[in-house]
C-alpha cells in the first residue's frame, strides 16, 4: 500500500505538472497592438501642362486673359522671353486659329499693337523683349504767343506758360512758335469751340 501511495503521489505530480504546463499556453497574454497602418492621403492629381507641339499650326483662344499668362504661352511656343514693363495687370484678348508656327510671334506682336502695347527688343539677338505701353504719336502744333521784356509766353488751352516752364518741347520757325504735343491733346486744342 505504501507503494501504491507513492505511485499515486507521482501520478498526481505528473498530472499536476501536465496541467500546469498545458495551461501555461492558455494563459492570458498581453495583446500586442497591430502595427500602426500608414494612412496615405488620397493622391490629388496635379494638372500637368499639355505637351508642347513643335510642329504644325497653332490656335489660340485667350479672352480677357492676363498678359502674363499669354506671354508664358508664347514663350513656350517660340522660346522668346518677355519682360512686362508695368503692363502685367493688363488683360488681352487674342483668338486666332491655325497660325503657322513661324508666324506666331508676328501675330502676337500685332495683337499687342492692337491693344496699345509695343514690343521692344532688349538685345541684338532679339531673344528677349519688353512689353510697354505704346507712346502716343506727337505732332507739331502752332502756338499763340506773346513776347515782352519779361520773356516769351505761350497760350496752351486756357493756361499761359512762360517759355521756361512750358511742359512740351518748343521750336521757332520764322515768326511762329510750335510745340510738339501728343496727338490727342492737339486734337482737343484744335477742335472747333461749338463741339
Amino acid at each position: 500500500m505504501k507503494a501504491f501511495s507513492v505511485f499515486l503521489f507521482f501520478a498526481s505530480m505528473l498530472i499536476s505538472g501536465a496541467l500546469v504546463f498545458g495551461l501555461s499556453g492558455c494563459s492570458r497574454q498581453d495583446k500586442k497592438e497591430p502595427p500602426p497602418t500608414v494612412s496615405q492621403s488620397p493622391k490629388t492629381e496635379v494638372a500637368q501642362p499639355l505637351p508642347v507641339r513643335k510642329d504644325g499650326p497653332v490656335s489660340v483662344d485667350f479672352d480677357n486673359v492676363p498678359l502674363s499668362e499669354v506671354a508664358v504661352f508664347v514663350t513656350s511656343q517660340t522660346g522668346k522671353g518677355f519682360i512686362l514693363g508695368g503692363t502685367g495687370d493688363k488683360t488681352l484678348s487674342w483668338i486666332e486659329y491655325n497660325i503657322p508656327r513661324e508666324k506666331l510671334f508676328d501675330s502676337f506682336a500685332a495683337t499687342l499693337s492692337a491693344a496699345g502695347l509695343v514690343l521692344k527688343p532688349t538685345s541684338e539677338e532679339q531673344t528677349a523683349f519688353t512689353i510697354d505701353k505704346a507712346e502716343e504719336i506727337k505732332v507739331p502744333c502752332k502756338l499763340n504767343f506773346a513776347t515782352s521784356q519779361r520773356g516769351t509766353f505761350f497760350l496752351l488751352g486756357s493756361t499761359i506758360y512762360a517759355k521756361e516752364s512750358f511742359p512740351f518741347p518748343v521750336t521757332t520757325d520764322g515768326a511762329h512758335w510750335y510745340a510738339t504735343l501728343p496727338k490727342s491733346m492737339a486734337d482737343t486744342l484744335l477742335a472747333p469751340a461749338g463741339k
